[in-house]
């Protein structure tokens, strides 16, 4: 019996909006579940229970009184000695839990009876207070209640004046200068403050950002090292202010950050643009709070850098430009959008790509995406020589920056594609954004083929697909023109074609008939000898 008693369980937690998988660390001040990474080596932090005691109960009762969404979070328990073998079983069972019910059923906790008993003793005292209430109004006299209803009224006018008060005091605050030790970061670090003013870092850093590149000389041991590096503040729980530097990087390492692994996309993604182009759930390891985030690359020190999501401000309007309310969607994920004309309110008109970077906290310019409008027009012209036979013609004199597009953004209608007239369906689907299908649609050498059409809102114009997009499958040709585009457009052969002089027609994948069977054997036999 006294083995028992000693057995104790972990709790796995699921969080049923984000998929996160976590082992319980113990209950945070809002009530929900503090986490930690579902991995051995974070062991010491597993909060256990004891199978017959009264811990698990209490965490149960605790987080029902608390936490505001208690539906967010499932629990499954697991034996605390057998962790290390089940941990890798339960994640790969929780990330579909509907499909392995049966197998996850002997482990979830069924915590119905906890919110039902939380919700009684809720019920309960709310109703002894409305009692109690009830009973003191009823017991005071006529004047007495008078008086009483006064001083309730001067303390709700009083209150509000307060809570208008204190508003207006806590709005923005910046770090407060005078917890800065200056001496000390002169001494320790060779920071001054007249320098940091004087260049204007200074009152970057009190507004949470961070410095310029500054030259620093941190004292380790003794000696005295000349750095280059980045600075910032930040406050600690007592309120005290300390310097953070942020050293230069030889490069980025990539592999993984706060519980994020970097996948190959998305490490092209940082090394090409400097942000991640999506949001992504980190991890704090401390608590094990899971937050929503940008990422981006400090440009200057090659160091990852986030932001909750949260906390980013995505504009309607840039100078003169407006930003479209797709436009904002596709910020909000973190997406780039490119091509987009900005014009600044001296009048100044650029093409770049906008997207959410971290340092700026904000959106920025995407560095070396700036182009002139005219520059973006020929460039698109060159690259596809179909878009300028086939977009709508604009009037004289106003010139637009993209005349697939309307003035607010929104797909703009065309008829036809290579001379090849749309149904009313197709028009209608087009504009939608949605794929069509065209038939009959000459190649490059002038014979019929099968093609798709969709609108793209990151290039902001139409493109060719040979094959459905819908389908998320590689892109290649429709199966009855697959060869024919390959030979006719791209330049390839195979050995059924590879010396047919004339151009393959839809659905042909060898020679059509006798002449060029011929044609074929006599070129591949070659010459006697």
């Amino acid at each position: 019996m006294a083995k028992k008693k000693d057995e104790k369980d972990v709790l796995i937690v699921r969080d049923e909006k984000t998929g996160e998988i976590s082992v319980v660390a113990g209950l945070q001040a809002d009530g929900t579940p503090k986490r930690t990474p579902a991995k051995m080596e974070n062991s010491k932090d597993f909060l256990q229970f004891d199978k017959n005691g009264d811990v698990l109960d209490n965490f149960f009762r605790n987080f029902f009184r608390q936490c505001k969404e208690p539906s967010r979070f499932g629990f499954y328990r697991i034996a605390a000695d057998q962790a290390e073998n089940l941990l890798g079983v339960m994640k790969e069972l929780l990330k579909d839990p509907a499909a392995n019910a049966d197998l996850l059923a002997p482990h979830k906790v069924d915590t119905s009876a906890y919110e039902k008993q939380v919700a009684q003793e809720q019920k309960v005292q709310e109703d002894k207070k409305q009692e109690m209430n009830q009973n003191q109004t009823n017991n005071v006299e006529p004047q007495k209640q008078e008086n009483m209803q006064q001083k309730q009224e001067n303390v709700q006018q009083s209150a509000q004046e307060n809570k208008q008060e204190s508003k207006q005091r806590q709005g923005y605050q910046p770090i407060d200068e005078s917890r800065i030790d200056w001496q000390a970061l002169e001494k320790n670090w060779g920071v001054k403050r007249d320098e940091l003013e004087q260049s204007g870092d200074l009152q970057k850093m009190l507004n949470y950002g961070k410095s310029d590149l500054v030259r620093v000389t941190p004292n380790f041991g003794g000696e005295s090292f000349s750095l280059d590096a980045r600075l910032s503040f930040r406050k600690d729980d007592d309120g005290n202010v300390r310097l953070v530097p942020h050293f230069i990087r030889k490069e980025q390492k990539l592999d993984e950050y706060k519980g994020h692994k970097f996948t190959p996309e998305e490490k092209k993604a940082l090394r090409e643009t400097g942000n991640l182009g999506r949001i992504v759930d980190l991890v704090d390891k401390t608590t094990g709070e899971i937050t929503p985030s940008f990422i981006s690359i400090d440009r200057k020190t090659n160091e990852i850098t986030d932001m909750p999501a949260a906390r980013i401000r995505i504009p309607e309007r840039i100078g003169k430009t407006e930003i479209t309310p797709q436009e904002r969607e596709m910020l909000r994920a973190g997406l780039p959008v490119k091509d987009k004309l900005i014009e600044r309110n001296d009048g100044r008109k650029f093409v770049t790509t906008l997207q959410v970077n971290v340092e700026q906290r904000g959106v920025e310019f995407v560095p070396g995406t700036g182009k002139s409008p005219r520059t973006v027009e020929e460039q698109t012209n060159k690259e596809n020589p179909s878009f300028a036979q086939e977009a709508p013609q604009q009037k004289p004199g106003k010139q637009r920056r993209n005349s697939w597009t309307n003035e607010d953004g929104s797909i703009r209608p065309i008829s036809k594609w290579k001379n090849v007239p749309f149904t009313e369906e197709q028009k209608a689907d087009y504009v939608a954004g949605k794929t069509i299908k065209l038939e009959n649609v000459p190649d490059d050498k002038g014979v019929l083929s099968t093609m798709y059409l969709r609108f793209n809102p990151e290039k902001g114009r139409p493109y060719r697909y040979d094959t459905n997009p819908d389908n998320a499958q590689k892109v290649a040709p429709a199966n009855e023109s697959r060869t024919q585009v390959a030979v006719n457009s791209q330049g390839k052969t195979n050995e059924a074609t590879k010396n047919v002089n004339e151009p393959l027609q839809k659905g042909q994948t060898a020679p059509k008939d006798d002449t060029q069977q011929k044609q074929e054997k006599r070129k591949s036999k070659g010459m006697k000898v």
